[in-house]
């Protein structure tokens, strides 16, 4: 499943400021939920013997892609709508929280 990209951007555009500088904040919260939800069912099936839990976590991994890729432009229609200092704000915010939440090894897929 994708999404349409020229119309989230465009979404994006007619959000009012305030709005628009809380929507990375609000997509880091879900970002958060799914990699401590997936990491939960790692633990509950480490070998991925589950396929429902399987299926959950691919999904969710999908899902986090999406919400990176919103991110991403939310930044672009900042720095577009607002100028470069809220953009640089923002992003400031967005690497420390990749740099938190980066995906480990185990949740890259990386068996030793």
């Amino acid at each position: 499943m994708s999404f349409d990209k020229s119309r989230l951007n465009k979404a994006l555009k007619e959000l009012p400021p305030d709005t628009l500088l809380t929507e990375i904040p609000e997509i880091q919260n879900s970002i958060a939920h799914l990699r401590r939800s997936n990491n939960e069912m790692r633990e509950f099936d480490p070998d991925r013997q589950d396929p429902d839990l399987t299926t959950a976590i691919d999904e969710n991994e999908a899902l986090i892609e999406r919400y990176e890729v919103r991110i991403d432009l939310t930044l672009e229609v900042i720095r577009e709508r607002l100028g470069e200092a809220a953009a640089r704000e923002m992003e400031s915010n967005v690497l420390a929280f990749r740099k938190q939440y980066q995906p480990s090894d185990a949740e890259e897929g990386v068996f030793l």
